[in-house]
């Protein structure tokens, strides 16, 4: 066996053994035809700025988008589970500053003005801005949720099934979707 190939193991197995609440619940939900998936940390109207938030992030075009493969769920399981309670406060914060930053309530605005605003917001928050610090968790996981799903791994990117046979150099043309990697590196 090559070491690298153990080694490469051995931190997959490490990484999904940090989240065995999360991997425990996707494992049942596949193994179950009927998907009630429910909230478990966030209140139905912070849930509700958590679908807008994502939809806004990954929305759905001609594959399918953040909504479509439950990504606020997985933020919500993600959260619960895996975040100390600090940064869920900084979440829940950052979720009802923004539903009360303008006169109108964010879940009232139009699609339009959501948009705007989660730019204006996705602009600051990566210009080491600390009060959007939750935004960056958020786009994050829905990054996370969205290219490890099955859809996203499938659809939105070239999926190369493995284990197959070794191609050392898969052919690329211009406009060609990116390659899916079944690792996460997104931290």
């Amino acid at each position: 066996m090559n070491r690298r190939y153990l080694l490469k193991g051995m931190g997959a197995v490490a990484l999904y053994s940090s989240f065995p609440a999360i991997l425990g619940e996707f494992i049942s939900s596949c193994s179950t035809k009927e998907k009630n998936l429910t909230t478990g940390f966030f209140s139905d109207d912070e849930f509700h700025l958590i679908e807008d938030i994502t939809d806004g992030i990954l929305p759905k075009t001609a594959t399918p988008g953040a909504l479509d493969v439950q990504c606020p769920y997985f933020i919500d399981l993600v959260v619960k589970n895996c975040m100390n309670p600090n940064d869920q406060q900084s979440i829940k914060k950052g979720l009802q500053q923004l539903n009360e930053a303008s006169e109108k309530k964010f879940s009232s605005l139009s699609a339009t003005e959501k948009l705007s605003t989660i730019k204006k917001i996705d602009e600051t928050a990566f210009n080491n801005d600390a009060n959007k610090a939750w935004f960056r968790i958020i786009k994050k996981l829905t990054l996370i949720g969205y290219f490890t799903s099955q859809e996203g791994m499938t659809k939105a990117l070239n999926y190369v099934k493995v284990p197959g046979e070794y191609q050392a150099c898969i052919p690329y043309k211009k406009g060609d979707k990116a390659l899916a990697k079944t690792f996460l590196m997104y931290w």
